[in-house]
């Protein structure tokens, strides 16, 4: 067991109780698992399964430490990690130390050490398997961004290895739209919330982030295919909310590509043909419309695109980057030279919406 966190060769020494491991690839990234607890493994194997069914040509290994066991490192006086412009309340912390950082989730309790290598998630892991998801994923991420990939905030689906981004801010139907567009069974998943995005020549290379979908109640309960992920009597209380109400309720539930698609509906990589910006609204009465979108006339298009690294980026040479930086309007527009631009306006109607896109595609 781990008892203090700054303590870094005690810590070490506790990562030998982690004789259970599994290996995870993704696209040329693999990671080795390591955990004290065999059923957390089977869980987080069970999760990237449609994945592990994606073909992988591994250059890089890394590892990642999970020591499931109680809550460590309250007492240590955090420094606050910035929220994004709307969020309020204290969210995360971080210390950073030799060689690394530690992040604390303060709701949750779970401590998680970022280095380059032997990364270290600390606390009741089982019990918090999606901050356990998010953790293996931040070492994908930073493999990308290292190589000079741009991250985004945006889900999107691929047809024949050409990509459709779908961008917008925090609850602005992005997730919805993508599964709806889903329907067409010549698409496949790409990402649900973070693609990852770099210009090579003539082409504009996207990964998405190997991240099943994690959507709020509404979505399923307009979706034919996924409502019965909502319990019926929770169906029944949904029904009697405002469209307004249920639009802003958060409340998450994990969509199984494979389950509820089919198998082989999971890529990772493909060309960025297009990206469409949601620009639509509850309020509207305006017909759904897609317009094209110069971004050397109308840049500030793309800003709900832009997304910053966060606390658990460190770069080539191991350091951490500006918890507030994140890349200009301009780097992303030169980004996306290649990528035709698209708005969606007018009232949010998402059948409409998939006929728009279906045109394109």
């Amino acid at each position: 067991m781990i008892k203090t966190l700054l303590n870094l060769p005690h810590v070490n020494e506790g990562l030998s109780h982690c004789t259970e491991t599994i290996r995870l690839h993704f696209a040329d990234l693999a990671v080795t698992v390591h955990s004290n607890e065999v059923m957390l493994l089977a869980g987080i194997a069970d999760y990237y399964r449609s994945y592990l069914k994606v073909e992988a040509h591994t250059t890089t290994s890394l590892n990642v430490y999970v020591m499931e066991q109680s809550v460590v490192g309250d007492e240590l006086d955090w420094l606050d990690v910035p929220r994004e412009e709307g969020k309020q309340g204290r969210k995360e912390g971080y210390l950073d130390v030799a060689g690394g950082r530690w992040i604390k989730k303060f709701k949750t309790g779970m401590a998680f050490l970022q280095r380059p290598d032997h990364a270290v998630a600390v606390g009741p892991c089982a019990s918090n398997l999606a901050q356990i998801i998010n953790f293996i994923n931040n070492q994908f991420l930073n493999h990308y961004l290292r190589q000079g990939f741009t991250l985004g905030h945006a889900s999107a689906f691929c047809v024949k290895g050409e990509a459709t981004a779908i961008a917008a801010g925090s609850g602005g139907g992005k997730s919805t739209l993508m599964l709806r567009c889903l329907e067409n069974p010549e698409r496949k998943f790409l990402t649900n919330d973070r693609i990852l995005l770099k210009k090579e020549g003539l082409e504009t290379k996207t990964i998405g982030l190997a991240k099943l979908p994690r959507v709020n109640p509404g979505t399923l309960l307009n979706s034919d295919r996924l409502r019965h992920i909502l319990p019926e009597s929770r169906q029944q209380a949904l029904h009697q909310m405002p469209q307004s109400e249920l639009w802003a309720l958060e409340e998450k539930y994990d969509v199984q590509i494979e389950d509820e698609y089919d198998a082989d509906r999971v890529v990772l990589a493909a060309n960025l043909s297009r990206l469409i910006m949601l620009d639509w609204s509850l309020d509207s009465s305006a017909p759904t419309q897609l317009e094209s979108v110069d971004l050397a006339k109308e840049p500030q298009v793309i800003e709900g695109l832009r997304k910053r690294p966060g606390p658990f980026y460190q770069d080539n040479t191991g350091t951490f980057a500006d918890l507030n930086a994140v890349d200009s309007v301009g780097h992303y527009c030169d980004e996306l030279s290649n990528v035709e631009v698209y708005r969606l306006t007018g009232k949010i109607d998402f059948d409409q919406a998939y006929e728009l896109i279906g045109a394109l595609t």
